[in-house]
This record gives structure tokens, sequence and C-alpha cells, in this order.
């Protein structure tokens, strides 16, 4: 029997097939611009590659809030309202089905994983999402703990605007959009953030200074968390994960200057599960 993990972005879902603990299919889908189109697509590619009969059962990561199966806050995608739980069960024919915010899952697979108890996780991609793991389980007071995309970190005449509405949360300078603000801003150019960084090694000197706002912003996030919980172990996930030191270096360069006093020490390091973190929670909850 397989055991299926789903994460679902907001430009693509991920999808991780394990039999016997060891992941025997990893692929991909964009993310559907119409949210009703969304549980179809999964049921789809699942069911053109394997039997449902042959799936144990799913977890299933969400970028958002889930309440009584049903979608109340989704600020990057456009699920909010649709009753998931339900449809899953109906269009994959299980009822064993785990759904839980995607950087939560990510969080525990990589605290699993890494075979630690306390862990907090950035996921770092269309916005900022966070998890925190505290004695090996996940902390999700109210389905709302872990928000660390709107943990405010700006103030001013200037302050973003976040996409769900309020100003200055971390989101609105930490994220694959908004490390490229800048930049496109004042260049009137569209590039990604995979342009950005190859620019800033080649020299281009604004493009650098884009990345360092964003490592700095990056640390401040993890100062404030930090000083609430006293967590040391620090993971960076999701698709900006992919600069590895190039921009970690600088997370960690900036974040002693912000930090609360006797923990500048902690740890601050890549996912060792990446990208695919989402997708592994099914070997932990199902």
């Amino acid at each position: 029997m397989y055991k299926c993990g789903i994460d679902i972005g907001g430009t693509n879902i991920k999808f991780g097939v394990f039999e016997n603990e060891k992941k025997v299919s990893f692929f991909k889908i964009k993310t559907p611009n119409e949210k009703n189109e969304i549980v179809p697509a999964i049921a789809n590619e699942i069911k053109s590659r394997f039997k449902l009969s042959d799936i144990l059962g799913y977890s299933i990561a969400i970028p958002g809030v889930l309440k009584d199966g049903v979608v109340v806050y989704a600020p990057n995608t456009n699920i909010v309202g649709l009753h998931l739980m339900e449809e899953f069960k109906n269009s994959l024919e299980n009822n064993n089905i785990i759904i839980e915010n995607d950087a939560n899952l990510q969080a525990l697979a990589e605290a699993r994983n890494s075979k630690v108890n306390d862990l907090i996780l950035l996921t770092i991609g269309t916005g900022l999402g966070g998890g925190i793991i505290i004695d090996g389980n996940v902390h999700n007071k109210n389905g709302y703990a872990g928000e660390i995309g709107h943990i405010k970190v700006h103030f001013g005449n200037n302050t973003r605007k976040c996409t769900c509405g309020k100003l200055g949360c971390s989101e609105a300078y930490v994220s694959c959009s908004a490390i490229v603000k800048e930049y496109n801003d004042i260049k009137g150019t569209s590039i990604n953030s995979k342009e950005l960084f190859d620019l800033a090694k080649q020299g281009d000197k604004l493009a650098f200074k884009c990345i360092n706002d964003c490592a700095k912003y990056t640390a401040i996030t993890i100062a404030d968390i930090v000083a609430v919980l006293g967590i040391k172990t620090v993971r960076i996930a999701g698709g900006l994960s992919n600069a590895g030191e190039f921009f970690l270096r600088r997370v960690r360069a900036h974040y002693p200057k912000y930090s609360v006093k006797n923990m500048e020490d902690i740890s601050i390091s890549r996912a060792s599960l990446k990208y695919e973190a989402g997708v592994y929670a099914a070997l932990y909850v199902i």
C-alpha cells in the first residue's frame, strides 16, 4: 500500500508517493487558476498514475487554514470556501485523509526526518509560511499558530501592503515575489527571484541590495520568533531556499543584530528535505 503526500502551492502542486518508508514517485502539476478545478486536477493526476485502492491514505498540505473541513483563510491561493475534506474524500474514495497547513506539515516532516524535538521552519515561496514544532508536535493553537508571514517587521510611510490586506507583514518583504519587488519597481522589469540571484552573482549592485534587504527582514522575523519561543533550531524551506548559502549566510550575518541577548548562537540552515518537505509528511501522519 502507498502513502501519498500532496502539497498545494500558489504556483505548483507537488505529489510524493511512498511505499515501505521509501519515496517511489515524485511529480508536480501547475496549480489551476480556478479554485473549483484544484481537487479534480489532483484526483485526475493520481488516477492517471495509480489505482486508488492501492493508496492507504493522503496528507494534504494547504497554504492556509482549515476549519471543520473548510478553508477559511488562504491569502496566496484561491481556495477559500472550498470544502476540501469532503471533496477529497469523495474524489479520492478514501477516508484516511489529513489536511493541514502546509508549513505545519513541512515542519513536522523536517523535525521527524532530522530527529529534533523543537524546530522553527520558515517556508519561503509564493508567500512566507511558518511551522513550529515543540516537544515533537505541531504547535497550532486555533489553527493560526505559526503564521510567521504576518509578523510585523516594517513601519513607516513606505510600508508595503501584504496580500492579507494588512501593512508591514514579513511576507511583504520575505517571499519570492517580495525579493524582486524593489528591483522590478526601479528597473521597470519583471524578473523572477532566480534571475535576481543570477544578476547579483554577476555583480549587479541593486540585485545584491534586494537580496540583502530580504535577508535582513528574514533575520528580523526569525529573531522575533526566537525571542518568544526560545527555540534554537531554524530551518529554511521553499523555493527561495534553493539559493542556498548565497542567501543563508546573509541571514546569519544580520540575525545577531536583532536577536534577544544570549540567543545569538542559534542554528539557521536549509531544510534537509528542501522543497519536498510538504509531501514527506505523509510518512509521519498516515
